[in-house]
């Protein structure tokens, strides 16, 4: 049975979020220390893949998902800060990757203030 895609309208936040405000985010200490696992199981911990696609406020992910399917090969992450967005996205791509098995492993969304915090996700000239 395919997975029920979410709907936006249960996923509704305001357009802005403060990113000066101190939101409760666990990031990694460096980029050496980051777990990407977590956001692609498909690919194990020892691959050498690196995410080289990168969405900062990705919204409700349209353009990640479109660039899923057309680059099948690159790690792409979309970051957005708002709670009930990325919970969208994950949900989405969580379904897409049930719907349409092999697809959409290449793509994931974490929350997390990039202007913060980016620097602790990558390597120089990673992205």
């Amino acid at each position: 049975m395919a997975a029920p895609m979410p709907q936006k309208k249960f996923y509704r936040q305001r357009a802005h979020s403060n990113p000066i405000a101190d939101h409760t985010f666990e990031y990694p200490v460096c980029p050496d220390a980051m777990d990407w696992s977590i956001y692609y199981p498909s690919y194990s911990q020892s691959t050498e893949k690196k995410v080289e696609f990168l969405d900062v406020g990705c919204g409700y992910g349209g353009l990640l998902v479109a660039l899923s399917t057309m680059f099948p090969e690159k790690l792409m992450l979309g970051m957005e800060i708002r709670v009930k967005v990325a919970d969208y996205v994950k949900d989405r791509i969580t379904a897409l990757r049930q719907n349409q098995p092999g697809q959409y492993n290449n793509v994931a969304c974490c929350r997390c203030n990039a202007m913060k915090y980016l620097p602790n996700f990558f390597k120089k000239g990673q992205v």
